[in-house]
């Protein structure tokens, strides 16, 4: 059977539909399977607009451009927004609208997560965790299941240094994680939290890999066709729909954003660690090829559950290549209103890390904010503040940058070979071809276009602009260097030196 085939007149149930990874996999769902017939969209109403108007926002980004010259009018006509929250009991859902779920829907993508690292423990877990099982009980309910596939993280076990395609135990049950977070007061849970999580740096990873076990116990009990995707460091798409969409600050976007930016110049990493990332678009034809191979080799005395690592491996970067390619490519397209010429400095010295932060961030941001304030220039953002929310996102992800992890992808890499010859086109999840310096090229240049909204016609200004900063910053370091030169021979050290020499 054909992927189109397969996917064809399936009625498709997605949570997280609104985040990164839901926009790109409905995208391509619309244009590559354009046979399916609706696709269900978990939806809440947020900041005042209700589920159409967010879904009608959705459809107007850049990101769906080419489905609506392809296939006008289908987006419209087969995404179906339906009012829920994963944070509710039976997801929030209406009864009328639990039915029509559960009569139609096949196939499932349950990729919706709170993916902040300091959810508070009791918000992780209902999110990630009761969620899930929430969907998972609707899933079971649903009378032509074909396959249920499940979005986690490879860092789902970072616990430990090597991570197989197997799901491992947890320190404690799903059923009582879900049980402190319900019934324990919020206050002694949070104090609790670093007993629980143990060897686990936040309650994200955690979270996910309770969820794990919730996909395990199913498929393994109840038989349900179930898959976990794990995916390592999501970033921009490389090639569709378009290269390097993007349209949020985590992870290695935001560090690129704030050097190309001038607010960072200073990293606590260990340069020759490796990072393992994967661009949006090639997880998201795998998550698509992953639910077919489930989907057609379904049984009913098929326990298996297969787990992928959506993880580049032998293709990832160095620690210090993100960096230099992040202040190569923001001196060639530089950004609009940068701070200061973009430069970092990768330590894994804590205290060299502190000074530098002080010194070369926290001071000069603290001087232009009162110069800032003395002229009563117009600021959109305290500079100060900013500098806080840098420190506090560098060492919470200090845990990631300074070791590193061993993850198999054999199940991953084994996913182009259940391609049908003649969609591999369409459908390639391959890695080989991948060119590092290019992806993070079209990253910073999509983060720039998608996230800050750049004016291409500014571009000679935004150059002039950034040679004006070098010059100044050259001016300023040569003064620097002066005034220590002078010092030096104004004090009594160089005649004690040279008194030193001549009775020597």
């Amino acid at each position: 059977m054909q992927i189109k085939e397969f996917y064809s007149n399936c009625d498709i149930l997605i949570t997280g539909g609104t985040g990164f990874m839901g926009k790109v996999l409905i995208e391509k769902l619309l244009r590559s399977c354009p046979g399916v017939n609706n696709i269900y969209i978990l939806m809440r109403s947020s900041k005042g607009k209700n589920i159409h108007t967010r879904l009608n926002d959705m459809l107007n980004l850049p990101l769906f451009d080419k489905i609506k010259e392809k296939h006008p009018g289908m987006a419209e006509e087969k995404l179906v927004p339906v009012a829920g929250d994963l944070t509710d009991i039976r997801l929030g859902l209406r009864d009328a609208d639990y039915e029509v779920l559960m009569r139609n829907v096949s196939i499932v993508f349950h990729v919706a997560a709170a993916v902040r690292f300091d959810e508070p423990f009791r918000e992780a877990v209902i999110k990630n965790v009761r969620g899930t099982r929430e969907i998972v009980r609707l899933a079971k309910q649903m009378k032509f299941l074909k396959v249920f596939l499940h979005v986690s993280t490879t860092y789902s076990n970072c616990n430990r240094i090597y991570a197989d395609e197997k799901v491992y135990n947890s320190p404690i049950s799903w059923q009582d994680a879900i049980s402190i977070a319900e019934y324990i007061d919020p206050t002694i849970s949070e104090v609790c939290t670093k007993k629980l999580l143990g060897l686990f740096p936040n309650t994200y990873t955690f979270a996910k890999l309770l969820a794990e076990q919730i996909i395990h116990e199913e498929a393994n009990n109840n038989n349900m066709p179930m898959v976990i995707f794990r995916p390592s460091v999501v970033i921009a798409t490389a090639k569709e729909p378009v290269k390097g969409w993007i349209d949020n600050f985590n992870g290695p976007i935001g560090f690129m954003v704030a050097c190309g930016k001038g607010v960072t110049n200073t990293v606590l990493s260990n340069p020759d660690l490796m990072i393992d990332f994967m661009p949006v678009d090639i997880s998201i034809k795998a998550m698509i090829v992953a639910a077919y191979h489930r989907g057609i080799h379904n049984s009913v005395s098929d326990k298996n559950i297969t787990v992928y690592n959506s993880a580049i491996v032998d293709k990832s970067l160095k620690n210090k290549d993100l960096s230099q390619y992040s202040v190569k490519y923001s001196m060639l397209y530089p950004f609009d209103e940068i701070l200061w010429r973009p430069r970092v400095i990768v330590t894994t010295s804590k205290l060299l890390f502190y000074t530098l932060i002080i010194i070369q961030q926290v001071l000069p941001a603290l001087i232009l904010d009162n110069i800032i304030k003395a002229f009563n220039i117009p600021q959109t953002m305290n500079l100060v503040n900013l500098q806080r929310k840098i420190f506090i996102a560098q060492m919470a992800l200090s845990y990631f940058t300074t070791q590193a992890w061993t993850f198999t992808n054999t199940n991953f890499l084994d996913l182009i070979n259940n391609v049908p010859e003649n969609e591999k086109q369409e459908f390639d999840c391959s890695i080989n071809l991948l060119n590092n310096e290019q992806i993070f090229k079209n990253c910073l240049i999509g983060s720039q276009k998608y996230l800050l909204k750049s004016n291409p016609k500014l571009k000679k200004q935004a150059i002039k602009q950034l040679n004006k900063i070098i010059w100044f910053d050259r001016f300023l370091r040569t003064s620097f260097f002066v005034l220590i030169v002078w010092c030096i021979l104004k004090s009594n050290i160089l005649p004690i030196f040279n008194y030193k020499l001549i009775n020597s």
